[in-house]
């Protein structure tokens, strides 16, 4: 049996946002010290649901302050991200923490539109940009001559360096 905390660093007063941060961090750094296997980081916008409010940023901090747990997205908001850009973050989050990551994306928020209109885009597109997102996404960590004409995205490029840690799949949550 594995176990895991999922981190959900809700912030009622902007003036404290760096304190729950702050507070988040060592909660997954205990979360680790008492042998959990795996720290689950969210995200939200605007509200203070998630002070930390970017877990790209927020996970590379995590993969520097611990050392075995595995540090998982649950999940990215994937119509937020351009997803060879966010390709290219997470293969290189993969090498910092030495193949701990695992990736889980999504649609996100179901319930707070301005969520998606903050970032210029509706609920409706975000549902409807994930399949293609998560498939460019793919193809970016695997591919070689990448060629992609989608609805929302074209991309053409030779390959993605650096290169994830370990062989990337979604959806992702296996064992490592």
């Amino acid at each position: 049996m594995h176990f895991g905390s999922f981190v959900f660093s809700i912030s009622t007063d902007p003036e404290k946002d760096h304190e729950v941060v702050d507070r988040t961090l060592q909660e997954v750094e205990l979360a680790e010290q008492a042998g959990f296997d795996a720290v689950w980081l969210t995200e939200h916008h605007f509200d203070g649901a998630v002070a930390y409010a970017d877990p790209v940023v927020f996970r590379t901090a995590v993969a520097m302050s611990t050392q075995r747990m595995r540090i998982g997205f649950a999940v990215l908001e994937m119509a937020l991200y351009h997803p060879v850009r966010l390709a290219v973050q997470t293969a290189l989050l993969d090498h910092l923490s030495k193949g701990r990551l695992i990736v889980g994306t999504g649609r996100g928020s179901a319930y707070n539109e301005y969520e998606y209109i903050g970032f210029g885009i509706t609920l409706d597109q975000g549902r409807d940009m994930l399949t293609e997102a998560e498939e460019l996404l793919i193809k970016a960590w695997k591919g070689k001559n990448v060629d992609h004409k989608g609805r929302y995205w074209h991309s053409k490029f030779p390959e993605l360096r650096p290169r994830p840690y370990k062989n990337p799949t979604l959806p992702c949550c296996g064992p490592a």
